[in-house]
């Protein structure tokens, strides 16, 4: 996590719990691949870097292949772009 998360963490546990108890509950339905896949677009559609990387990783390890990650991006163009795609492949 990020400083900035564990320092929100810190000083207000509980509103951060009850978010964190939130994300964990909202995809309750989902299988753990279509989570992952799901995680990965929303880090690239925001950019972030590090948390790309961090929700790569969490979706090779639920073991969702490297083309399964580029179908999904594709399948997101009309909201990524092109420009934000590259982007991540980038990474």
């Amino acid at each position: 996590m990020s400083d900035a998360l564990n320092y929100l963490m810190k000083i207000r546990p509980g509103p951060m719990k009850s978010y964190f108890d939130f994300v964990k509950q909202a995809g309750k339905h989902l299988d753990p691949k279509t989570r992952a896949i799901i995680s990965v677009i929303t880090k690239v559609d925001k950019q972030t870097e590090t948390g790309l990387r961090q929700y790569l990783v969490r979706a090779l390890q639920a073991g969702v292949s490297a083309d399964e990650v580029i179908d999904a991006l594709f399948l997101a163009f009309p909201t990524l772009g092109l420009t934000k795609i590259i982007w991540a492949v980038d990474i």
